[in-house]
């Protein structure tokens, strides 16, 4: 679990600064059907930054082509440091890869992830500006620039966005202390600042009281930190330090989960063959139709686990996409889904579960988790139980005599 170290900072008051300007595109931010999703900000050893959200989609930020490391290139972009951009990842329903297209609309689809340059007064790129689901970041490569403005904008002091965090270089230590970067932040007032760089250093704790931050660090012992939008006015900045290496998870505990992951692919390989007219047959003999199972394993998991996290970090919120029980009150989410993204859907709830599972690792697997009606144990346990179920009923309705060949 994160650990806060309490710190003597003085707090000081912030005005208008005239040598940093920051503007968006042209454009509003946009809205997103997705707003609320979480969001997870993963820092690496070698100075990658990704973004990754709840609709499947990463970005990876690095400064040079060195960390280009992309296993999946239809789900992940990496973006190298550049003047000219301001564009969007994005996948829409059904699509089978994500596409990388400059910003034309607003209107931005459900689960986008926005890239835009970040630039010095000199017009030297210094950085990311991420938008996705609600939340602003801006991700620094260099903390001595003496100044930022956003790509192809006239500077204005009169439009600065709400960033809800902020990424430092790493490591940063030293030499961030002093720096523009320090007043440009304290202009923004982002929620956090995350410094990748192991625990808190001489040079971090100078840092902090430059800005205006509630008094202490926060330690991360990992590389993933949760963050997703938030209405509340008037936060005061935190600083966060954190590793560049992910959490490794006691062997019973991952051998638990990957058992429910590898119940949860057998299930996709079954319902990603399905057409969406399938999925939406409903049987003469009253059972649910194959959507309805897609979608029930699907929200069980992700009601339960999103429980257990949001009691151990409020910042993920708890997701409830469970469809009504009964057969005739049943209305499919999504009736246009084929069954490859029905099966992506369990996927990215597979994926979600993971991308947060650090946050189990100091749970006892046989004692009620935090927040949950379920010990650890017992919970992955069903849903592997679950998956299998639920995919066997569904197979025998491709027996039935009205089942629809395509």
């Amino acid at each position: 679990m994160p650990m806060t170290r309490r710190l003597p900072v003085a707090r000081s008051f912030c005005g208008a600064v005239s040598l940093i300007v920051f503007l968006l595109v042209n454009t509003p931010n946009p809205s997103v059907a997705a707003d609320g999703e979480p969001i997870a900000i993963r820092a690496w050893p070698d100075g990658r930054v990704h973004i990754e959200n709840h609709w499947g989609l990463c970005v990876v930020l690095s400064a040079g082509d060195a960390a280009d490391k992309t296993p999946d290139p239809s789900v992940q972009k990496h973006v190298t440091l550049g003047t000219g951009i301001d564009h969007v990842w994005s996948r829409r329903p059904n699509q089978d890869a994500a596409t990388w297209n400059p910003v034309s609309d607003s209107r931005l689809p459900a689960g986008s992830i926005r890239v835009t340059s970040l630039l010095a007064a000199n017009q030297i790129a210094c950085g990311w500006l991420v938008r996705t689901d609600g939340v602003g970041l801006a991700v620094l490569t260099e903390p001595n620039a003496r100044g930022f403005a956003a790509a192809n904008d006239t500077a204005s002091t009169d439009a600065v966005p709400s960033i809800d965090a902020v990424v430092l270089p790493s490591p940063t230590a030293d030499r961030i202390a002093g720096t523009a970067a320090t007043t440009w932040i304290k202009t923004v007032q982002p929620r956090f600042v995350l410094i990748p760089s192991g625990s808190a250093t001489d040079g971090a704790e100078r840092f902090a009281k430059q800005i205006d931050t509630l008094g202490d660090i926060t330690e991360i012992d990992h590389n993933t930190f949760a963050i997703a939008q938030s209405s509340e006015p008037g936060q005061v900045t935190r600083l966060v330090t954190l590793e560049t290496e992910p959490v490794q998870l006691s062997g019973e505990l991952d051998a638990l989960m990957k058992k429910m992951e590898a119940s949860c692919k057998r299930s996709q390989a079954v319902f990603s063959r399905l057409s969406a007219n399938q999925l939406n047959f409903r049987p003469a003999n009253g059972t649910h139709t194959p959507r309805w199972n897609a979608e029930h394993m699907m929200g069980r998991q992700l009601l339960f686990f999103s429980q257990i996290y949001h009691a151990l970090d409020p910042a993920i919120p708890v997701m409830d996409l469970n469809p009504r029980q009964m057969p005739p009150d049943y209305v499919a989410a999504h009736p246009d889904w084929g069954g490859q993204e029905e099966a992506r859907q369990m996927q990215r709830v597979s994926d979600f579960t993971r991308r947060f599972a650090y946050l189990l690792r100091d749970i006892n697997l046989d004692t009620r988790a935090p927040g949950s009606r379920w010990t650890l144990r017992g919970l992955l346990r069903q849903m592997e139980r679950h998956y299998d179920d639920h995919t066997a009923n569904t197979k025998k309705k491709f027996q039935l005599a009205d089942w629809p060949s395509e």
